[in-house]
């Protein structure tokens, strides 16, 4: 059975004619018919009963069509791939995420792929999650890297949970305790992000879970910032916990919350467009990047690795 017989098989199965399956082959019906025969042949089976020009299938030619069309699909992917990745080499990918998480999380892993396909190009777009997520639908973006917060329209891989930290000057009350209730927090004033990032719709909600609307005098996107602004006493934070290491905490010391709030990282791609074979390369090098990284420990029990995957990425 060879692949041209089953496109063969096909074609005449939906136009239902030799002569119509011929021209649009461009072959002859002749040649068309000795295909069908052939097949017929080595399967044993009649697939087409033959009324005047036109035919229909028989009850095996039924059977095998959607086999067949299966078959084409799985070869033709198999196609379109190899291409795609002898193409790669070359290809340009855009992906975005935060600037802290690029800093903190995506630089080591962008560097090792880039390592391994030198001569692919990216583009790292740096903007707020709400516009990271536009980005990916229209097109700008082929992927990005968020934290998770409500539903979503994108496709999602889950990419790591980790523990949300209060973090405050070394001089504060809090300071010296091993953990502290968000409850006792409720009279303080905390330095969130922006309402364009995902990270203050989820801070703030998990302070109302806890019994208070937090009080918000100033708002920072960036870690750094945020860290030097409780320096100076102008309120406590709430950060990640990849975001409170060693040697990033002069002056600020991180305490353990008893409620033991997480926040989830994923990675977020059209639902309607493909991605590219290039594109895909590097989800799935950000995503096992970060199962290695976590899993081996670099920061010590900063975080949880991501679950097995619960959509297919490829």
């Amino acid at each position: 059975m060879e692949l041209d017989q089953l496109r063969t098989f096909v074609s005449v199965a939906e136009v239902r004619s030799f002569t119509r399956a011929g021209v649009l082959a461009h072959l002859s019906q002749p040649a068309i018919s000795r295909q069908i025969a052939r097949l017929e042949t080595e399967l044993g089976v009649r697939l087409f009963e033959r009324y005047g020009r036109k035919v229909e299938l028989t009850a095996d030619g039924k059977l095998l069509l959607p086999l067949a069309k299966a078959v084409i699909s799985r070869v033709d992917d198999a196609a379109r791939l190899l291409r795609e990745h002898a193409g790669m080499v070359s290809s340009r990918v855009s992906l975005g995420s935060t600037g802290t998480v690029f800093a903190h999380m995506l630089a080591p892993l962008i560097a090792s792929f880039l390592k391994t396909y030198p001569k692919i190009r990216l583009d790292l777009v740096e903007r707020d999650d709400t516009l990271l997520e536009e980005g990916v639908f229209n097109g700008e973006l082929d992927c990005a890297v968020v934290t998770a917060w409500g539903s979503t329209r994108a496709a999602v891989t889950h990419l790591l949970t980790e523990e949300i930290m209060l973090v405050v000057p070394s001089d504060h009350p809090c300071a010296t305790r091993k953990s502290v209730s968000l409850a006792e927090l409720a009279e303080e004033p905390f330095l969130l992000p922006s309402h364009s990032l995902n990270m203050a719709n989820l801070l703030t909600d998990i302070c109302r879970r806890a019994g208070f609307e937090p009080k918000v005098p100033h708002r920072a996107n960036y870690i750094e910032l945020t860290k030097s602004l409780i320096r100076q006493g102008l309120g406590i934070g709430l950060i990640p916990k990849m975001f409170v290491g060693p040697g990033t905490m002069d002056g600020l010391v991180a305490v353990r919350l008893k409620e033991r709030p997480t926040r989830d990282l994923q990675l977020i791609y059209s639902r309607e467009r493909p991605l590219s074979v290039a594109a895909r390369t590097l989800a799935i090098h950000i995503r096992t990047g970060t199962q290695e990284l976590y899993a081996g420990g670099i920061r010590e029990g900063r975080s949880r690795p991501a679950p097995p995957p619960t959509e297919i990425l490829l």
